[in-house]
């Protein structure tokens, strides 16, 4: 189970939001490979599937992190 099926919200959004995080973590996977002048071409199925779950798992660590800092900001607190 995600973490995405634990929240208790609409099928729809839950769609909606697993599709744009799919959607940007393409993008990151792209943007990654254009930096090292390579394309997707270059790699068997698995090696793709192993770069889209680590950018997967970057912008998901960071969208975690962002939101403990928003909910503290929201709550005045702050971590200095």
């Amino acid at each position: 189970m995600s973490w995405i099926d634990r929240l208790r919200i609409d099928r729809r959004l839950k769609e909606k939001i697993h599709e744009a995080i799919e959607r940007r973590v393409r993008l990151r996977v792209e943007a990654r490979l254009a930096e090292n002048r390579l394309s997707m071409e270059d790699f068997t199925p698995e090696e793709l599937e192993i770069i889209f779950a680590d950018e997967r798992l970057k912008l998901l660590d960071e969208l975690k992190s962002k939101g403990i800092i928003a909910l503290l900001a929201a709550l005045g607190l702050s971590l200095f």
